[in-house]
């Protein structure tokens, strides 16, 4: 059926095209001035929260920034770096790098650390300070490397000069200590007070008495005879003791006698003949050559007088020890290790000397010196030959030192900062008393496990001294048991006997029946 319009009757007319989709673009409109308005009003809230999100993870957006601007090749093993990390070495501390590398001087590799933090000193330095060129030229720093000088004390006296029926002789008083360096048999160069001109006579010391008086006999003097005269006695230090007791001339070194070391940078006590490891932190040993008047000889560290010329020998009075290596410096005949007067700086408690180890680096050591000779120090222990010492500008190192405490570490043991672990660590135990207190010995460095094992144990099994008075114990398994003796010298002992020095386990108590 179909439907047809009537006649006269117009349709109606199609809707234009578009009109559809008005009301939708409209919406659209809306909507989108909407979100713009929103987002004009929100940019400010959005910017403000994504400054806070940069600024509190900052360390985690420079991490990444690091990691991915960094050099590809990387050692695995030393770990990711991070923005508080730092490598340095432990032989030339200067050397400082933000990545894992080897030494440009010694080419070990770098060891990490947290940035800023000194780490531990090797034995015998007390402090150390890096300063940079503008600073040690500001400061006016200077050094010079150590020498054998021939020192030598000057005891000036003066006193009449009596003529007698065959000789002249000259009658002085002087102090008991200067009195103490006199002797009968020593040579005087006597001249009148005032001088007439003439070169001095020579005269002997003839004898000392009450400890102040002393009598110079003068058999060649010749001329008129003064009211007063002076005579200067020269000493030489190198007769005196213990500079006397020290190996002089040219070292003994026979064929196959070793001339190398290896030694630990942060325990030179540690010392080899052949490559190895540090028995206290495990590192490698670092060969060390020696001078034309150096020799390595054996000793044992707990009986001084107990040494040998070839290795494998045993110490009788601790009961086996093997002897351990050392290197002894030979002086000229003559002569002694001086230092410059002005490079000493003398606390009261110790003195120390400023050594540089590499240009900037200054080590504090704490050096033992003889009475003063003219502008220098005669050495006793504590230096070497060769080494440099900060001879001008020293005070100014040593303050720089006590400005920032971060830059010194206290001396056995005591505490980084502490100014009151300084008398604690200065009160010794009497001799043999194995009831040591604990913060006297050396035990920082171990793990909290050993140091609880080390203070039970108390004293080392070989030589009964208290574990830690020789520095860092080391730790021997024997028989499935760990043990810690005072120093490496008595591992070979303790392993080649332990039954001899261990005492054997406790027996389980027996069941208790009623």
């Amino acid at each position: 059926m179909t439907t047809e319009t009537p006649a006269g009757i117009d349709a109606a007319p199609p809707p234009p095209q578009g009109a559809s989709h008005a009301p939708a673009s409209r919406a659209i409109r809306a909507a989108a001035w909407s979100a713009r308005a929103a987002w004009v009003r929100a940019r400010f809230l959005v910017a403000l929260a994504a400054a806070f999100l940069v600024v509190g993870r900052w360390d985690v957006l420079r991490t990444y920034w690091d990691r991915w601007t960094a050099p590809a090749a990387r050692e695995a093993a030393m770990g990711a770096v991070s923005a508080d990390t730092e490598y340095f070495c432990p032989m030339e501390p200067g050397v400082v790098s933000d990545w894992p590398a080897k030494c440009p001087i010694c080419h070990m590799a770098l060891v990490r650390r947290k940035k800023g933090d000194m780490g531990p000193l090797p034995d015998g330095v007390i402090a150390r300070v890096q300063l940079s060129p503008e600073r040690i030229l500001l400061a006016g720093v200077r050094t010079a490397p150590l020498r054998y000088e021939p020192l030598a004390r000057t005891i000036r006296l003066v006193g009449p000069l009596a003529a007698g029926d065959a000789s002249r002789r000259l009658t002085a008083e002087t102090s008991v200590e200067e009195a103490s360096w006199l002797r009968p048999g020593l040579e005087a160069d006597v001249l009148p007070d005032p001088p007439d001109g003439l070169p001095a006579r020579k005269g002997k010391v003839a004898a000392i008495e009450g400890g102040t008086r002393v009598t110079i006999d003068l058999p060649d003097w010749t001329g008129p005879i003064p009211r007063l005269a002076a005579a200067t006695v020269r000493i030489p230090m190198a007769d005196r003791e213990p500079f006397r007791s020290m190996p002089r001339g040219e070292p003994p070194i026979r064929p196959g006698d070793p001339r190398a070391v290896y030694t630990c940078a942060e325990h030179p006590a540690s010392t080899a003949t052949q490559a190895g490891r540090c028995p206290q932190d495990g590192k490698a040993l670092m060969r060390s050559p020696l001078a034309a008047n150096q020799k390595v000889a054996w000793w044992c560290p707990m009986h001084p007088s107990v040494c040998a010329d070839v290795p494998g020998r045993k110490c009788d009075e601790c009961g086996g020890m093997t002897l351990v290596p050392r290197v002894v410096s030979y002086c000229p005949a003559g002569k002694v290790l001086a230092v410059p007067e002005s490079a000493v700086i003398d606390t009261g408690a110790r003195r120390v000397v400023y050594v540089e180890g590499m240009p900037g680096m200054f080590d504090g050591v704490e050096v033992r010196l003889g009475p003063r000779c003219g502008t220098s120090y005669p050495v006793v222990d504590g230096l070497e030959e060769g080494m440099r010492v900060a001879e001008a500008g020293a005070f100014l190192v040593d303050a720089e030192t006590r400005l920032n405490p971060g830059l010194a570490a206290a001396y056995l043991g005591a505490r980084r900062g502490d100014p009151a672990a300084a008398p604690a660590a200065t009160a010794t135990a009497p001799p043999g008393d194995a009831e040591a207190p604990a913060d006297h010995l050396d035990l920082d460095e171990l793990s909290p496990a050993d140091r609880a094992v080390a203070i039970a144990q108390k004293t080392c099994p070989v030589t009964k001294k208290p574990l830690g008075s020789m520095g860092t114990p080391v730790r021997v398994e024997v028989k499935g048991r760990a043990v810690f003796v005072c120093c490496s010298g008595c591992t070979g002992a303790l392993q080649a006997n332990p039954d001899r020095y261990l005492p054997p386990p406790p027996a389980a108590h027996p069941a208790h029946h009623p």
